[in-house]
């Protein structure tokens, strides 16, 4: 008996593991660049402008949406309409976190996030979104990560996932043909910043 608990013990360890999984300068993992995430809610249209009013809208609350770092949402510092709205990143999971700052996640888990909104490099966001340049340019946020984004959480869609701010590789892909979470370039239309 004691056995087949070690053993499991053991298993799931190999699976889910603390602390940062991305190494190097920049933070990389499997050759892609990291990013960190937090997860939030907010119940506004947020930075690309995807409510009525300053309401959002459901999906915009409910589903895979993203608040990015400030120089990933537009290298160029707009806070309105940057560059990167309405583009999707494919986040996959490490199994890393930062130690303090989130928790065990399974590696290996992809989802699609379309960005709506600014992590802005104010405070209280200042560790985690005031990268000094662009992902591609070699900014890092105060724990090293080229991206951060923000998870929108008004429909508890990342308590679901069992996401605790896990460490993630980032790859930009196309918002369309995903699962049905992942908002598409047609829900996008609807937003100011289209």
């Amino acid at each position: 008996m004691m056995i087949g608990v070690c053993v499991a013990l053991l298993l799931l360890a190999g699976n889910v593991q603390g602390g940062k999984k991305c190494s190097g300068n920049p933070l990389m993992y499997n050759g892609k660049l990291c990013g960190s995430t937090t997860r939030y809610h907010d119940s506004h249209k947020g930075a690309c402008g995807c409510g009525h009013g300053d309401t959002p809208f459901g999906w915009n609350q409910n589903n895979y949406v993203a608040a990015a770092n400030q120089m990933f949402f537009d290298s160029g510092r707009r806070t309105w309409c940057g560059s990167k709205c309405g583009h999707c990143v494919r986040l996959t999971t490490t199994g890393g976190y930062v130690d303090g700052q989130g928790g065990p996640t399974r590696g290996g888990e992809s989802k699609i996030f379309m960005v709506t909104n600014l992590c802005p490099a104010v405070d209280p966001n200042m560790a985690w979104c005031a990268q000094s340049a662009a992902p591609w340019d070699g900014g890092a946020n105060t724990f090293g990560y080229a991206y951060h984004f923000d998870l929108e959480n008004g429909g508890h869609q990342i308590d679901r996932l069992n996401w605790n701010n896990p460490e993630v590789t980032v790859d930009e892909v196309s918002c369309d043909g995903h699962e049905s979470m992942t908002p598409t370039s047609g829900y996008y239309s609807q937003c100011e910043c289209h």
